[in-house]
C-alpha cells in the first residue's frame, strides 16, 4: 500500500545510501515503539509504518546492487542479494524463536539494534555507482510498464512467491501447531531447515542463472516447488524435514532468476526507476499475507481441519506450477527476441 510512495523516495533524486540509512534508522524506531504499544490497533499501526521503512530501505538497497552489477553476472550478482536477503530472514526466524524462549520482552528491542546497526553501515560504506544516469525521465512505474510489459511476468511470479510466504507464515505455521503440536521453538528449526538452504544456494542459483539463462530456471523451479508445496499436508513431521530442504532448493532456483528478469527488463536509461520497479514484488507480500488466511478460513468452513489445510496446500502449490506453465510461452518468446536469456 505505500508502494507509490516508495518508489517516489527511491527513484534516484536523493542519495539512495542516504534513503536507505535513514530508513532503517526509522524502521529501528518504529520496531523499538512496538514493545510498548498500548493497544493492538497502535500496534498494527505501528507495524505498517515500520513495514513501509523496511521496504523503502531494501527496494533502495537492492537498486544500488543493480546498478553496480556487470549485465553479464547480473546473475550473480541479484543472487548474492537474494542470499542475504534469505540469510537474513532464516537467522532472523531461528533468533526470534531463541528470544521469545529467554526473554520475550527483548524481541523488538533486539530486531531494533539489529536495524539501527544496518542503517550505520548502509550509512558508511555503500557507494553510489559512479557515472548516475540522467534523471529526465521520470513517469514512474506505470510509464515503466507500459515501455516494457514483460514486467508484468516478473510481477505475477512476484506474487506468486510472496502468496507463499504468506501461506508458510500464516497458515503453514498453523498446520504445524495445532497439527503436529510444533511449539514456537520446534517451528522455528522446521522453517530454519527451508530457508538455511535457500539462503546458502541462491548465489550458486545465480550463477546458474549466468550461464543457462533466466527462462528454464524459472519455470522448471517454480513448477518444481508448487509440487513439493502442495504436498506439505499430506507429510508426517519427519517426511517435512525434507520437504524443507526440497522447497528451500527449489525456491533459490526460481527466487535468483526473477531478481535478474526484473533487473534485465528495467532499460538502463531507465535505471533510476528499478527500485520503483521493485515495490510491486514487496508490496504483493501485504496481499500474499492475508489472503492465504482468508482462503484457509473459507475452506475451514466446509469440513475438518487437516482436510482445510491440505486443500489450502494444494491450491497454493498448483498456483504456483500454473503460473510456470501459464507463462513460460511468453517467457521463451521473450528470450527468442533477445530481451532476456
Amino acid at each position: 500500500m505505500a508502494g507509490p510512495i516508495i518508489g517516489l523516495l527511491a527513484d534516484g533524486r536523493f542519495p539512495r545510501r542516504r534513503v536507505a540509512a535513514v530508513a532503517l534508522v526509522a524502521d529501528a524506531a518504529l520496531l523499538a515503539s512496538m514493545a510498548f504499544a498500548p493497544s493492538l490497533w497502535i500496534f498494527l499501526t505501528l507495524r505498517f509504518l515500520e513495514g513501509a521503512a523496511h521496504i523503502l530501505a531494501l527496494s533502495t538497497l537492492m537498486g544500488l546492487a543493480s546498478r553496480w552489477s556487470d549485465p553479464l553476472r547480473r546473475g550473480r550478482t541479484m543472487g548474492i542479494v537474494g542470499a542475504l536477503m534469505m540469510l537474513g530472514t532464516a537467522m532472523g526466524t531461528r533468533l526470534g524463536g531463541l528470544v521469545f524462549e529467554s526473554a520475550p520482552g527483548w524481541m523488538f528491542h533486539v530486531a531494533a539494534m539489529i536495524s539501527g546497526t544496518i542503517a550505520l553501515l548502509a550509512f558508511f560504506f555503500a557507494g553510489e555507482p559512479p557515472s548516475p544516469v540522467a534523471k529526465e525521465s521520470r513517469s514512474g512505474l506505470l510509464g515503466l510498464i507500459r515501455e516494457q510489459p514483460h514486467l508484468l511476468i516478473a510481477y505475477a511470479f512476484a506474487f506468486i512467491d510472496r502468496f507463499c510466504v504468506g501461506v508458510v507464515i500464516s497458515t503453514f505455521v498453523l498446520f504445524l501447531e495445532s497439527i503436529h503440536g510444533f511449539d514456537p521453538s520446534a517451528r522455528s528449526r522446521i522453517l530454519l531447515m527451508f530457508l538455511l538452504p535457500f539462503a546458502l544456494l541462491i548465489f550458486p542459483a545465480g550463477l546458474l542463472v549466468d550461464r543457462l539463462g533466466r527462462v528454464w530456471t524459472l519455470a522448471l523451479g517454480n513448477i518444481g516447488f508448487g509440487l513439493v508445496f502442495a504436498l506439505y499436508g499430506f507429510a508426517s513431521p519427519d517426511q517435512l524435514k525434507f520437504m524443507m530442504i526440497a522447497s528451500g532448493v527449489l525456491s533459490a532456483i526460481m527466487f535468483a532468476p526473477n531478481l535478474t528478469l526484473c533487473a534485465d527488463l528495467v532499460p538502463p536509461h531507465r535505471a533510476h526507476v528499478l527500485p520503483d520497479s521493485m515495490w510491486p514484488d514487496h508490496s504483493a507480500s501485504y496481499w500474499g499475507r492475508w489472503l492465504p488466511g482468508a482462503i484457509y478460513s473459507a475452506i475451514s468452513s466446509f469440513g475438518a481441519s487437516l482436510g482445510a489445510f491440505q486443500m489450502t496446500f494444494v491450491f497454493a502449490g498448483s498456483m504456483v506450477a500454473l503460473c510456470a506453465l501459464l507463462t513460460l510461452p511468453a517467457l521463451l518468446s521473450m528470450r527468442r527476441a533477445g530481451v532476456t536469456r
